[in-house]
């Protein structure tokens, strides 16, 4: 089984006594993979702000040692200790009950993750004694059995949950991807007498290449970023590489599921994450989507825009009339900014492009004119708690020599998106219609 046990350092362990931990930790050492150690009874040591890239924990129920210790304070010492480790932010994990014998303490820990550290609880719990794995437990030398055993049981802990596991072989891959990628460009630079002096100028090459013309007046900051940015591309090939190569054997099959409804809420809320954003370094930003007001100068210019944009065959002026209204209720104007990533990128932008459109509720998504070279209809995305489409009319296609600075973008609708909303605009601008007699 290829490795799917995470190798960023996101594997964290709580125990109260390290010399029972000296094992566990020995194990993952010599089969380099990352972790992070917390003394259970040292808050000193613990992290000021939890921790948001866990993926696996293991937690040593009992925090306080002895057994004479009254049940609400193990309580009071396992909610101080995963509040402090784990954020709601921090998810998919897996937790791992790293104990002796206080199984009593599982129910505890369970009604916890009910209530208080209701955000914070892991997709599963596994079951774990110290002494299956470790007889002594102690700071001994791990023998080779005990060493398979432990990775063994981890790796089939990952596999039994397909999707996490799958999660986990991507992050892998990103890590092994970006090693990868810095090895293949610095490598040879390695035996040089100065590297650093040799990785500067390879950096500030790069830099160049990305800025082009707008390099000599690029700042410090303008160059650095241009350098990770042109990096990008070698690192994008050689992640792609890793995962089409990658296998996941002993690994079940992911399961269909039959429920369209469910499919479809599914995919409205995961499109709000893979096709927008709500962060963006300029209103001018390709790909921010810009509110427009009805204002009294405009409304006629829209109420054209709208009209367009849907399908009137099969509707009488009563259906259709109403079926606007029921529309116009959803509707938000805006334009998105369609100006070419390269020119906002190297500060090449004369002029500011946007394509103008609308944003509806999906209800109506059949109803829209989207047979037509001249609209574009995004995928259903959830925005504002509602699923929602976007509506482009490319005939009013607009330029601005000064665009508002000063507007807040609805959103940005990421680069995947926006090339295929570039790309159709560039066909329909190109179209020469059918010429013949």
């Amino acid at each position: 089984m290829e490795n799917i046990i995470p190798l960023n350092g996101r594997i964290a362990i709580v125990d109260d006594q390290i010399e029972q931990a000296l094992p566990l930790m020995r194990v993952f050492a010599k089969n380099n993979i990352p972790y992070v150690f917390y003394k259970g009874t040292d808050f000193d040591y613990l992290p000021e702000k939890p921790e948001n890239d866990i993926r696996i924990l293991f937690l040593d129920l009992n925090l306080l040692g002895g057994r004479d210790n009254q049940p609400k304070d193990i309580r009071s010492s396992l909610y101080s200790v995963i509040k402090r480790i784990i954020s709601p932010d921090n998810y998919p994990y897996v937790l791992v009950l790293w104990s002796r014998q206080e199984k009593e303490y599982k129910e505890m820990l369970e009604e916890l993750f009910k209530n208080e550290l209701k955000g914070c609880a892991p997709i599963v719990v596994q079951e774990w004694i110290k002494s299956d794995f470790f007889p002594y437990y102690s700071d001994e030398e791990v023998n080779k059995d005990e060493e398979y055993k432990i990775i063994d049981e981890l790796k089939k802990v990952v596999a039994g949950f397909p999707a996490y596991s799958y999660l986990m072989k991507w992050e892998n891959c990103i890590h092994n991807s970006a090693d990868e990628t810095i090895q293949g460009i610095f490598h040879d630079s390695h035996s040089q007498d100065d590297w650093h002096s040799n990785a500067n100028c390879i950096l500030s090459m790069f830099a160049k290449s990305y800025l082009e013309q707008h390099y000599k007046d690029a700042t410090i900051e303008d160059k650095a970023k241009a350098s990770l940015l042109f990096l990008n591309d070698v690192y994008q090939d050689t992640l792609e590489t890793n995962i089409a190569s990658c296998k996941h054997l002993n690994v079940n099959s992911l399961p269909s599921i039959e429920d369209e409804e469910c499919n479809y809420d599914i995919a409205a809320k995961i499109n709000r994450c893979l096709l927008l954003s709500n962060q963006y370094a300029s209103p001018c930003q390709p790909g921010c989507v810009q509110p427009i007001d009805l204002t009294e100068r405009n409304e006629k210019y829209f109420h054209e825009l709208f009209n367009n944009c849907f399908n009137k065959k099969d509707l009488s002026t009563k259906e259709a009339k109403q079926l606007k209204k029921d529309v116009y209720k959803t509707l938000q104007p805006c334009q998105v900014v369609v100006t070419p990533v390269c020119d906002f990128a190297q500060k090449k932008v004369k002029y500011d492009r946007v394509v103008r459109g609308i944003i509806i509720d999906a209800a109506f998504k059949d109803n829209v004119n989207a047979q037509s070279d001249a609209f574009y209809v995004s995928p259903v995305f959830e925005y504002e708690n509602q699923k929602r489409i976007l509506v482009l009319n490319y005939r009013y296609l607009m330029t601005y020599e000064e665009y508002n600075q000063y507007s807040n973008p609805l959103f940005r609708i990421r680069d995947s998106l926006l090339a295929e909303i570039q790309s159709k605009l560039a066909r329909h601008i190109s179209r020469h219609g059918i010429m013949n007699l």
